[in-house]
Order: C-alpha cells, then structure tokens, then sequence
C-alpha cells in the first residue's frame, strides 16, 4: 500500500515536472508560442509584448482588483471569458484553466478576444505595446526565429512594389481582393 502511494506521487512529480511550462525567457515564450500554432508574423511581438506587460509571462498570474474583477492566467483573461468551478464564459472554459501550465486552451480564449475586440481590449497592450516594436525587433534574434524576418516585411515591400507598378488600384487589398488585410 505504502509503496502504491510513493509510485503515485513519484510519477505525480514527473508530470508534473515534464509538462510545466516556466518561461524564464522571452526565447522560452516564443518557443513555445510557436510549437501550440502562434503564427510567425508581425503578431508575434504583440502577443510576447501583451503576455509580459500583464502577466509577467507567469502561468498562474491572478489579479483580483479593489472592485473584485477578477483576471486569469498568461494573457489575464477577465472573468467574462470563463467560469470559475465549471466551463462557461465566452470562452467556455473554466477559469482555473487558464492558471495551469498548459497554455493551448488559455492562447485558444485569447485569439478569441483578439478576434472578436482586438489588441485594445487589453487596456496594458494599448499603454504599454501599442506602437512599440522593440519587443517584436527582439524576439527575432531567438534562436528559433533567427534569420526568419516577421510577415511585415514581406507586406511592406509588397505594397511598395504594388504602388510602383500600379496606378488604377488603391491599396494592396483591392489589387488583391484581400478584403482580410484592411
């Protein structure tokens, strides 16, 4: 019995261990943004920027305020967005998950933010990231993104190329029809 009890907790510790998610640096952040999905583009920095102006990159980060909202996780989540106990919120999910280490279903509530309100719903990204692209200028000299140049760059000529060659089109989305860009 005593020897069941020590295996359980022994490989309690070894999960534990394996799947916590520390992210001592900003290269660890971009690592593993990059291994759940986050695109490589000019994104990127804005996600790293927003992730350690309000969470510090800490994965149990919880800030109760003196009105008693409360914010959840990496990406400090409100309230509105999960559930405490139980799934429910906007995003389904329980506010508990959004403080453990694994951060898939926390980056999942997120871009659901970020897609429905934009950077602006997070109140520290507008004050503190918003026109601030030295975090964005660092991250690509992370090993994993070194040599790679952010998707910006790639707009950015093109829409130079596109007014050099053109006269008749307004901007890069009508040239291409890409209504998404705008």
């Amino acid at each position: 019995m005593r020897s069941a009890r020590v295996l359980v907790f022994v490989i309690y510790i070894f999960t534990v261990h394996i799947y916590a998610k520390r992210f001592e640096t900003r290269c660890k952040l971009v690592r593993e943004l990059m291994r759940i999905g986050v695109p490589n583009d000019v994104f990127l920095g804005q996600w790293v920027c927003l992730i350690e102006k309000v969470s510090n990159r800490d994965t149990r980060a919880m800030v109760v305020t003196p009105s008693g909202r409360k914010y959840y996780g990496l990406y400090q989540i409100p309230s509105r967005w999960c559930r405490e106990g139980k799934k429910g919120g906007e995003c389904n999910i329980s506010c508990e998950a959004l403080l453990d280490d694994d951060i898939r279903d926390d980056t999942a509530c997120a871009m659901d933010i970020f897609h429905k309100e934009g950077f602006k719903y997070w109140t520290q990204w507008t004050i503190r990231c918003k026109n601030d692209n030295l975090i964005t200028n660092e991250i690509y000299k992370c090993p994993d993104l070194l040599g790679k140049k952010p998707r910006s760059e790639f707009w950015n000529r093109m829409k130079r190329m596109i007014a050099r060659s053109t006269r008749n089109q307004s901007t890069l989305a009508e040239y291409y029809r890409l209504y998404w860009i705008q």
